[in-house]
């Protein structure tokens, strides 16, 4: 996957012959496909069906540095509409297609697109009196589709040519719609941003599952400086290489409250961030369900996957997920189910009695699903044996499949499986193999022995 950025280079390659083969270039219309192919060492490329050298004259191939291609890419921008500047005193690319900008400066790490810094896993050079730039970035932020090839080290880049005239028609600008409340109290999106990306992804991930957001801060912040990752000596690097824990800021959130923690971050040299690291040594997950999600001008999320883990041992870390700050919700609902999002969200239950309400974490049991779907109810609560108070549901709840025998202590909310009646316990009992356990209070637990009469029960 790494090596298919060459297909930018190779772009470039076709784009020029493009526009200076058969008057092509003049005949094609907006928003037309083309489709180049290209190969790792190979000065050859084909676009759309024609064979044509990639730099007429020159040898140019693509080239790999550190695991990351890089690529000429004037050709490949202006066959596509867009235009390519280069400023000699600084030393910096600018690269525009769709009304989007991209800035690359010569060995630097961090580029820009559309004033949004993004840290790159390598940085432009300049080889042989060519600009060779990182094709996966520019690919990914001009919506430019990648294929590879690992077994033929082939490259397949498919884009829409773009018409550079502004349109003329009138553009409506659509009324500000409010953004829909969070509607899973019990996950929270956590995210470290150092330079704003991240932190876009973040805002989009909370969105798609409705859950809480929360930044960790460093106590001392980054600088453009500290982030310069050519410089060995820059602090991202010596803290990378220290392991260190650099202090951040008390979250303003209490996470002992979520069951799901969707933790965000930059990818620095294939791992996490230390402050990231400082946020996992800093809280205790146990039990919670962490789902990793990153940004990165490359490089997969896969390689951070292994500390988290390390220094979450009692979570459940699931598969992560890599993507941009245009990353839409599609792609962000698949990967929450496919680790099972919904699943690993705790149901609770309010019950809403005259001195207070009581909070019931329910179990992931199926008894407790069922209980769950027939919410709201109106229990009438009665006193049993001095130890508990029984309900009965207006309908019966289904136990197949679940596992019975508990020992109840003060607080458990179980069903009683020869009557059916909900029982909550004030009073620790001994173990039965006829209660089957539902959940257990959160808060509220005091109340209990006052509770009498119908109660309100819905879904918290």
């Amino acid at each position: 996957m790494k090596k298919f950025l060459s297909v930018l280079l190779a772009l470039c390659c076709v784009l020029s012959l493009f526009s200076m083969t058969s008057g092509a270039a003049e005949n094609v219309t907006a928003e037309e496909n083309i489709s180049v192919v290209l190969q790792i060492g190979n000065s050859m490329m084909t676009v759309n069906g024609n064979t044509l050298e990639i730099d007429p004259g020159r040898g140019t191939v693509p080239v790999v540095v550190n695991d990351r291609t890089l690529v000429p890419i004037r050709a490949i921008i202006e066959a596509m509409g867009g235009t390519v500047s280069w400023d000699e005193a600084a030393q910096t690319a600018v690269l525009g297609y769709n009304n989007n900008e991209i800035r690359l400066t010569m060995d630097q790490p961090v580029a820009y697109f559309n004033n949004e810094a993004y840290i790159l896993d390598v940085a432009p050079a300049t080889m042989n009196d060519r600009t060779m730039l990182p094709i996966r970035f520019i690919a990914e932020r001009f919506s430019f589709h990648v294929d590879w090839n690992g077994e033929e080290q082939r490259i397949t880049v498919t884009g829409e040519i773009s018409n550079s005239e502004p349109t003329k028609e009138p553009v409506i600008t659509p009324e500000p719609e409010e953004p829909p409340a969070p509607a899973n109290a019990h996950a929270l999106t956590i995210y470290f941003s150092a330079t704003g990306n991240t932190e876009t992804l973040a805002e989009t991930v909370a969105q798609a599952a409705g859950a809480d957001l929360a930044r960790i801060i460093p106590a001392e912040p980054y600088t453009s400086a500290d982030l310069n990752y050519n410089d060995n000596s820059c602090r991202a690097n010596q803290e990378l290489n220290s392991d260190a824990r650099p202090a951040i800021e008390p979250l303003e959130v209490d996470v002992s409250q979520y069951d799901v923690i969707l933790l965000g971050y930059p990818i620095w040299w294939g791992q996490c961030p230390p402050v990231v690291r400082t946020f996992l040594d800093s809280y205790d997950l146990s039990g919670k369900t962490i789902l990793p999600f990153c940004t990165s001008g490359s490089t997969g999320i896969s390689g951070s996957l292994s500390k988290i883990r390390e220094l979450a041992p009692d979570s459940t870390v699931t598969d992560g997920f890599r993507g941009t700050s245009s990353t839409g919700t599609a792609q962000i609902d698949e990967w929450l189910r496919d680790n099972h999002f919904t699943e690993a969200v705790f149901m609770r239950m309010k019950l809403a009695a005259a001195n207070g309400d009581i909070i019931v974490k329910l179990e992931q049991n199926n008894a407790a699903k069922n209980l769950a779907a027939m919410l709201p109810l109106d229990l009438n609560f009665s006193d049993y044996n001095n130890t508990e108070k029984i309900a009965y549901p207006p309908e019966e709840i289904d136990i197949s499949n679940t596992t019975p025998g508990t020992a109840p202590k003060t607080g458990d909310l179980t069903i009683y499986a020869p009557w059916g009646n909900l029982a909550l316990f004030y009073k620790d009992w001994s173990y039965s193999s006829s209660l089957i356990p539902l959940g257990r209070i959160e808060s509220g637990a005091e109340r209990i022995p006052a509770l009498d009469g119908t109660i309100r029960a819905e879904a918290y």
